[in-house]
């Protein structure tokens, strides 16, 4: 990841090279449009999942961050059948992408355990015959403190 490069702008800019979410008109950030066709990646906090030392004294902390993906799409009875292929694609897409270590890298250590995993599904339907769905995207990594 570069360092000038927020983790979540990061996350953002690998979601838009997923083919699930090639035909939406923008990926926002912090943001969601009410617009069909739009999406907004939310951060939703991170922490320290635990803490180890190994015998030269090199501290690690294993992390856990996560992100919502909002997703605002055609509902009813053609759009929901799709809408649910979308996340399915999007889930597996994720997965393959994280176990080729082509997701993005969070930590900087021990990057063969780092994971990044997506699942979601239907947060709320709209009166304009839209839904929005949300897609948690949870990232494992290990980072070195010392």
């Amino acid at each position: 990841m570069d360092p000038n490069e927020t983790m979540t702008e990061a996350l953002a800019a690998w979601l838009r090279t997923a083919p699930a979410l090639a035909d939406l008109r923008a990926l926002w950030v912090d943001d969601l449009p009410a617009a069909p066709g739009c999406a907004g990646l939310f951060p939703a906090g991170s922490g320290v999942t635990a803490r180890r030392e190994n015998l030269l004294g090199q501290r690690f902390a294993r992390c856990r961050a996560r992100w919502t993906l909002r997703l605002v799409l055609p509902h009813g009875t053609a759009g929901a059948p799709a809408n649910a292929r979308r996340l399915e694609a999007l889930a597996d897409w994720t997965a393959a992408q994280s176990a080729a270590g082509l997701a993005p890298r969070f930590g900087n250590a021990d990057p063969a355990a780092e994971t990044l995993t997506a699942a979601g599904g239907l947060e709320k339907t709209g009166d304009e015959g839209t839904a929005t769905y949300a897609v948690t995207l949870t990232a494992e990594y290990t980072r070195q403190l010392c």
